[in-house]
């Protein structure tokens, strides 16, 4: 059943990874790097922060982000991905700022990389680590299948915002 459960997040995440890069390579370098707004991300920007959480997910996922404890006595999945993302998207799960400045070239590298290691790091998972430990986060505590199901979803709700940006833009 977990590897099953690893598999079938790991599939998702890599359709939902390659659909976020095919997004960001549609959009001219000049496009990519243009600020919406003083506060907007530019695309780039937005690839960077999703690189950033892949990177800071496959860290905890494989234990070199020492985060993930014992699950509490009681603990229940309750973000299942059957259910559909059960998170709420209001509340910043992962408060990483890019850096001001970046390249489209250079959030490419930055997404192949830390798609690669989220997806080592999925591919991992078994039973006793992907339901026997979870990791809190400001949308509650999470087992760690279902931290990598948030971080698929994430991706997915980045690569909306790419569209949008796109869209405005045309």
């Amino acid at each position: 059943m977990s590897a099953d459960r690893a598999a079938t997040i790991l599939a998702r995440f890599s359709a939902t990874q390659q659909f976020f890069l095919s997004r960001l390579r549609e959009l001219d370098p000049e496009g990519a790097e243009h600020h919406p707004s003083p506060e907007g991300w530019s695309a780039a920007q937005i690839g960077a922060h999703v690189a950033m959480a892949n990177e800071w997910t496959a860290g905890v996922l494989m234990g070199t982000t020492p985060l993930a404890q014992p699950a509490p006595a009681g603990f229940t999945e309750q973000y299942s991905s059957s259910r559909g993302s059960g998170v709420p998207w209001n509340v910043k799960a992962f408060p990483l700022h890019p850096p001001n400045i970046i390249s489209l070239d250079n959030t490419v590298e930055r997404l192949r990389t830390s798609g690669h290691h989220l997806s080592r790091a999925i591919a991992s998972l078994n039973a006793e680590r992907g339901v026997g430990y979870t990791v809190t986060l400001p949308v509650g505590t999470l087992s760690l299948f279902e931290l990598a199901e948030y971080t698929v979803a994430h991706v997915g709700r980045h690569a909306a915002q790419l569209e949008a940006l796109s869209a405005a833009r045309s």
